[in-house]
């Protein structure tokens, strides 16, 4: 027997997971090992990254948010960085680091212009992450998703006149 949920309420989940995660504090992104202590516990969940001016740049999941936000502000550890360094300063792509005047411009960018929120997700991170990639694909530097999902839009818009915090 195959377990199946109507699309109805699987979109409902995906769409109280995004206003959960886009209502969440907004925390000012600080490169120590005090600010993920404060704020970052070794739980799993999603994460999406923001500019000052509100303009969202990143949506992620991970299996623990306390690692990677060490991961995300160090170039050889994750692809964010390195697609931020691409975009936004010019850098050369590479599986190490940028030279030293972009890794600097970097670290500025993080320190004055990101925020990030997240919400503690323990099962269907993946399929939350698809399904916000997909949305915002047009506003994030994000790649989309290998793993492609079909979503029915018309039904999402119709179920989110519904959902309310």
């Amino acid at each position: 027997m195959i377990f199946n949920l109507e699309n109805k309420e699987l979109y409902r989940n995906l769409i109280l997971a995004e206003k959960l995660l886009f209502t969440a504090p907004k925390i000012k992104v600080a490169r120590t090992l005090s600010w993920r202590k404060q704020y970052f516990k070794n739980v799993p969940g999603i994460y999406a990254f923001f500019e000052t001016n509100d303009k969202i740049v990143y949506i992620g999941e991970t299996g623990n948010l306390y690692k990677r936000m060490s991961d995300v502000t160090r170039t050889v550890n994750h692809t964010f960085r390195k697609q931020l360094g691409q975009l936004k300063f010019e850098g050369v792509k590479s599986n190490k680091k940028y030279d030293p005047e972009i890794e600097k411009m970097l670290d500025k960018y993080f320190d004055e212009e990101l925020y990030v929120t997240f919400i503690e997700v323990n099962f269907g991170r993946l399929e939350i992450e698809t399904f916000l990639i997909d949305k915002y694909q047009s506003k994030i530097i994000n790649s989309e998703k290998k793993r492609k999902q079909e979503f029915n839009h018309d039904l999402i818009a119709e179920v989110e006149k519904y959902v309310i915090l």
